[in-house]
């Protein structure tokens, strides 16, 4: 008896305390926008190592709710906001997604879930470009590289103390295995983010050599090989895109002698991939082609051929997949794909996973979507001063990025996303922010009339 009253008095005191943090946070996204990602990249930490119970991952779903409904209640706001080619692939994306659903009478358990897993990416893309200015994506920034000493001390403590190596050191990503692919994610941004501070002044050389030091010493702990590859790709494509400034320049040589240093850093730790490596070519296959890591785990470069050769075999399911959210499996719920190929591990790449369930039609919208974004961004620097205008070299290169990401790991269908898609909104919100206050400036009075 006493034990049924303490249960229904722990959910009535839930209940209370849902409803006053809603009433707290109802009319503020921006509250609720920094709440998402800063909860995102630290909550697998205290499930995995504090053990909190695995159901408060769903508190951002929650979160994403709110930012929905404000989206909806302050759609007004978009007046000033030219959205129109992102919001046309996200619309098609849905209407991709119900189309295979229906026409492979899916279960509608799973297409909410699938629902949930991509569309809570694309409300976040659009609160941030509705809701923040430009002081908050700096705040936003800082807070990103608050997080870089705190995830080296953690990943440390994980690799030294509990003797933990390779996919299961994922610092505030916590301990599971694979928690290292949204460790890649954010370690990939936060390295543009402070080769952005450092080139345009707002970061001291010895700021720069710190981030880039923890970045490398992350990514060697955590056996982050191709993180170390894209850090590359970041320092060539900074320079290109900010030479022949001297700060671009500089950056360059010291950021790839840092670079040099943890990758001896990571053969020392993990000295049997120098067996596996017998040359330059044998280790960029190693790291970016085979995926070893899983036996009959799908390779990354050739899920198209083997899926539509072993799995999607009828044209329709080429184009539209077997339904959305189909392939996956959410609580009690699992898939009959899954409990059949769960094997092939195609969980791991964002790549077949939206190959499987949507098919052709809805990866190209997908990846179109971000394309759609490059285009704004070329059209919105041209309006931007210098000094706003860098913003979208950062967004440039995340770009980039994303795409090879896509094709990596499930990153980009994971919650470290959100990281992402706050940066590809940067622009967005710089146009919008000039857009309103040429406005402003329209609407006040003149003086002395």
């Amino acid at each position: 008896m006493f034990e049924s009253l303490l249960i229904i008095g722990a959910m009535i005191f839930a209940i209370l305390m849902g409803v006053l943090i809603t009433l707290l946070i109802w009319n503020k996204p921006v509250v609720v926008i920094y709440m998402q990602l800063g909860y995102t990249s630290i909550m697998r930490f205290f499930i995995t190592q504090i053990h909190l119970p695995d159901f408060i991952k769903y508190l951002s779903d929650y979160f994403t709710v709110i930012l929905f409904i404000q989206i909806v209640l302050h759609f007004n706001k978009t007046r000033t906001l030219n959205i129109r080619k992102p919001m046309f692939f996200i619309i098609l994306f849905i209407i991709i997604s119900i189309i295979s659903t229906l026409s492979n009478g899916a279960s509608l358990i799973f297409f909410i879930w699938g629902a949930r897993v991509y569309f809570r990416f694309f409300i976040y893309f659009l609160a941030c470009t509705i809701f923040l200015k430009k002081e908050n994506i700096d705040k936003l920034m800082n807070f990103l590289l608050i997080l870089l000493p705190i995830n080296t001390i953690v990943a440390l403590f994980q690799y030294v103390v509990l003797g933990l190596e390779d996919d299961y050191v994922g610092g505030l990503y916590g301990i599971e295995l694979g928690c290292n692919a949204e460790m890649n994610l954010y370690l990939v941004i936060v390295t543009v983010i402070s080769i952005f501070y450092y080139i345009n002044n707002k970061y001291h050389i010895l700021q720069l050599i710190g981030n880039l030091s923890m970045i490398c010493l992350i990514s060697a702990v955590s056996e982050l090989k191709f993180t170390f590859i894209l850090i590359a790709l970041i320092i060539i494509f900074s320079l290109i895109l900010y030479f022949p400034k001297f700060r671009a320049i500089k950056m360059f040589f010291t950021c790839f002698s840092l670079l040099i240093v943890g990758a001896s850093v990571f053969f020392i730790l993990y000295p049997y991939w120098l067996d596996s490596i017998q040359s330059f070519e044998s280790f960029i296959y190693e790291t970016t082609v085979s995926s070893n890591t899983y036996d009959n785990s799908l390779g990354r470069f050739n899920v198209g051929p083997y899926l539509f050769q072993n799995i999607l075999l009828e044209p329709y399911q080429r184009l539209l997949g077997i339904g959305f959210g189909n392939s996956n499996r959410f609580l009690i719920f699992t898939s009959s794909f899954f409990n059949r190929y769960e094997v092939l591990k195609y969980e791991n790449l964002t790549l077949s996973l939206i190959l499987i369930e949507i098919g052709l039609l809805g990866l190209i919208t997908y990846l179109l979507f971000f394309v759609s974004i490059v285009i704004d961004t070329l059209r919105i620097k041209r309006k931007l001063s210098p000094d706003l205008a860098c913003y979208c070299y950062t967004n440039f290169i995340v770009l980039i990025m994303i795409f090879i990401i896509i094709v990596y790991n499930s990153s980009m269908y994971m919650d470290s996303a959100f990281i992402a898609f706050f940066i590809i909104s940067l622009p967005f919100i710089l146009e919008r922010e000039l857009l309103e206050n040429k406005i402003s400036l329209l609407k006040q009075p003149l003086q002395g009339v």
